[in-house]
């Protein structure tokens, strides 16, 4: 099973990749009505995955707490859901997903928060 750290890190560079296609079909069209989904993918998607990947990667103990698994799953589809949510927001004004999402992602991030605060007492 691939690491925890390496499967972070790899979703967010598929995230990376995706939000850069995204910039430059903005650039080309010049039509910045994508520019909220293109920032969605990119801070939440590439650069908080990003983050807890290497959170994970610099402090290994933490990939052995039972939430771990979970805080993964929490924030990675959580920020595919903001990804469609932002779409819809702009396409239909549908509020929903995103907001259902977001609120998903901060309980991945308190969890992230609390794992790395619990295992810090512990060392």
């Amino acid at each position: 099973m691939i690491e925890i750290d390496h499967a972070y890190i790899a979703v967010a560079l598929l995230w990376a990749v995706v939000g850069m296609l995204l910039g430059l079909y903005i650039g080309i069209t010049a039509d910045n009505k994508l520019l909220s989904i293109h920032t969605a993918i990119l801070l939440p998607g590439f650069v908080t995955l990003a983050i807890f990947g290497m959170i994970y990667r610099l402090w290994p103990a933490l990939k052995k707490a039972p939430l771990a698994r979970i805080q993964f799953w929490l924030t990675v589809l959580s920020s595919a859901g903001i990804f469609v949510g932002s779409y819809l927001f702009v396409t239909s004004g549908s509020i929903l997903l995103v907001a259902i999402a977001s609120i998903a992602m901060i309980v991945g991030a308190t969890l992230m928060a609390w794992l790395f605060i619990a295992q810090a007492r512990d060392a």
